[in-house]
């Protein structure tokens, strides 16, 4: 069983009307889906069709990535001199938290998308929305890749995001979609309907051409695991339904790492007891389970910095504050 965190006090009662979304929630979210455009542009520069012209860093978030950095190497006792920009992931962590995990990271993005469609009643929110004891695997998920490549297995990419992510789209999601495609403009083609003169394949033909140069590949792409791969990575966004980003919470090895690294970041949350009413609409909201409400002991390893519980809270007893960790405020 999974524990939910502290029982619920009053009973909380969301007032939809009139609620407004914070500003740096909607720019948080413009920077979420800037990263993951790009992402999905970088995957496609991989991708082999007549003009495939891979010149740009299509390695750019795993460069990005301390966890492929540091396996890397413990693994092979070498580091790749562009995997170096790494450590700009881990100096933004250590001192701003996971805010790479909140706004830079494209499978993280995915994940928020689809926890933003559970909906249902604040009351089965607020059950499933503080930290429970389960959320600790990532860890054990973290030691399990440090220590099979500290003895040269390096096994990181089974799980970390990126490569997953990448894995996913490459062998299971891309192939169905091109596949879709073709057979798509293929039967338009071959049936031509339209009205009179005017003809569909006047439309899809040169969207067609269009596709075929820039999208879609020269070939089907064809992979021995795909219908497994597939499985595991809707497998991956359906459970956002049983819990917000239960990949970020549970399985995460690169989630662990920068938790890891901004335990205690000076960039914190402070929620004022004196102003909170025990709505607990900030544990609703919650993406990460960080415990964000008054009363409770915030958990910056486990906050992704989405601002949702600053936005959705009605009193504005929540805070995001650059304070020394450690250091008592008079």
């Amino acid at each position: 069983m999974i524990s939910h965190g502290r029982p619920s006090g009053r009973p909380a009662v969301r007032q939809m009307a009139g609620r407004r979304t914070s500003w740096v929630v909607w720019f948080r979210r413009a920077i979420q889906s800037a990263f993951l455009l790009l992402f999905l542009y970088l995957f496609l520069q991989t991708v082999y069709h007549p003009i495939n012209k891979a010149g740009w860093r299509v390695t750019l978030f795993f460069d990005l990535d301390p966890l492929v950095a540091i396996t890397v190497w413990l693994a092979a006792h070498a580091l790749v001199s562009s995997l170096l920009l790494s450590l700009i992931t881990v100096a933004v962590t250590v001192f701003f938290g996971r805010w790479f995990c909140g706004w830079v990271c494209p499978f993280g993005t995915v994940h928020h998308l689809f926890s933003s469609f559970r909906g249902g009643k604040v009351k089965a929110r607020l059950e499933a929305g503080g930290y429970t004891r389960w959320q600790r695997w990532k860890y054990y998920v973290l030691a399990l890749f440090l220590g099979s490549a500290l003895v040269g297995s390096n096994l990181a990419g089974w799980l970390d995001p990126f490569s997953f992510f990448y894995r996913s789209l490459a062998t299971a999601v891309f192939p169905a979609v091109n596949l879709a495609a073709q057979k798509s403009f293929g039967w338009v083609y071959l049936i031509d309907p339209g009205v009179g003169k005017i003809r569909a394949t006047a439309i899809t033909e040169p969207a067609y051409d269009v596709l075929r140069h820039y999208f879609l590949a020269a070939q089907q792409p064809h992979y021995f695991w795909s219908l497994m791969i597939g499985l595991l990575f809707g497998a991956a966004l359906a459970l956002n339904f049983f819990r917000a980003r239960f990949w970020c919470r549970y399985i995460c090895p690169l989630g662990a790492l920068l938790g890891v690294a901004g335990k205690n970041p000076v960039l914190r949350l402070v929620a004022d007891p004196a102003t909170c009413n025990d709505c607990r609409l900030c544990l609703a909201d919650c993406q990460g389970g960080a415990n964000p409400q008054a009363g409770e002991a915030w958990k910056p390893a486990e906050c992704l910095y989405c601002w949702n519980c600053r936005s959705s809270c009605p009193s504005g007893s929540i805070a995001f504050r650059f304070e020394v960790p450690g250091v008592n405020k008079p």
